[in-house]
């Protein structure tokens, strides 16, 4: 899955037609590396929007993040951003694989659509 020459080798497809699906490349390519800036990026306008809804009095749902935010606005920030990046790097490494490819656009309409919720509770709380 990561080899010494993960984003530095040439191999940016597989080398024969029946390796095509479920193989592992050197270079995800530049629509995967935009998908995984997308994610990553909807993920920070997450943190920060959930940071603002929470100072003007909303609860957070997800066990994990509450218990980050008990610690520190930042640990919630770094924990949530490296779950993030693990993930969508996961995605990303597997676009080769169906599942993977439909996983990576889940997550981009689940942000997505989060985002659009962020900002419709920003005009109504």
């Amino acid at each position: 899955m990561l080899s010494g020459y993960f984003l530095r080798g040439r191999r940016r497809a597989s080398r024969r037609s029946a390796e095509g699906l479920y193989s592992y490349v050197d270079r995800p390519g530049a629509w995967m590396l935009a998908a995984f800036g997308c994610i990553v990026g909807l993920s920070l306008l997450d943190a920060w929007y959930t940071l603002d809804l929470l100072k003007r009095g909303a609860t957070e749902a997800n066990p994990v993040m509450k218990l980050a935010l008990e610690v520190s606005d930042g640990a919630f920030v770094v924990i949530k951003t490296v779950i993030t990046i693990l993930g969508a790097g996961f995605l990303c490494l597997h676009k080769n694989w169906p599942l993977g490819r439909l996983c990576l656009v889940v997550a981009l309409l689940g942000y997505s659509l989060l985002l659009g919720y962020h900002l419709y509770a920003q005009f109504t709380v």
